[in-house]
């Protein structure tokens, strides 16, 4: 009898504190986001982006560039044992290109690397090697570039 008058005469108290949980979990839950957490970058580093105009300069319109292109977004995984399958989407999910270069049908024929001296250690050249094997058997070229070639000899590179 007591908690029974206990609760009703409470019972605003005990309402307004589920309420204010249900307003709490509601409005609490939005993920927010700000400059404190995010901030907008350049697509390519300064390197990259003279590269990028060399690039354009060379090929012209005879191909579309595509900077930044995850293997995801060109490459995919067909039907095998389930580990090798899972290993693959990994590959194709987590690496990308400096630039893909496609026919005017958005075609990939060609990737190009800027390589800098993070590719200098044996385990990236071993990584570039693998994804250079990559390109291979999905049939796209891979052209690499450490010093920063002229448009010209870009051009003779990709045969154009």
């Amino acid at each position: 009898m007591y908690f029974a008058e206990l609760l009703k005469s409470n019972l605003w108290i005990i309402v307004a504190c589920l309420l204010a949980v249900v307003l709490y979990r509601l409005l609490g839950s939005r993920k927010r986001y700000s400059t404190k957490h995010y901030q907008c970058i350049p697509l390519l580093t300064e390197r990259e982006q003279d590269f990028f105009w060399r690039l354009k300069e060379a090929v012209r319109d005879d191909l579309v560039i595509a900077p930044q292109v995850v293997f995801g977004a060109f490459i995919k995984v067909k039907a095998t044992a389930l580990t090798d399958k899972n290993h693959a989407r990994h590959v194709v999910a987590h690496n990308r290109c400096d630039f893909l270069l496609c026919d005017k049908k958005l075609k990939p024929v060609a990737l190009v690397e800027v390589d800098d001296s993070t590719h200098n250690n044996a385990k990236a050249r071993s990584k570039d090697r693998r994804r250079d094997e990559l390109m291979k058997a999905v049939g796209v070229s891979v052209v690499r570039y450490r010093a920063m070639p002229a448009p010209a000899q870009i051009r003779k590179d990709l045969k154009l």
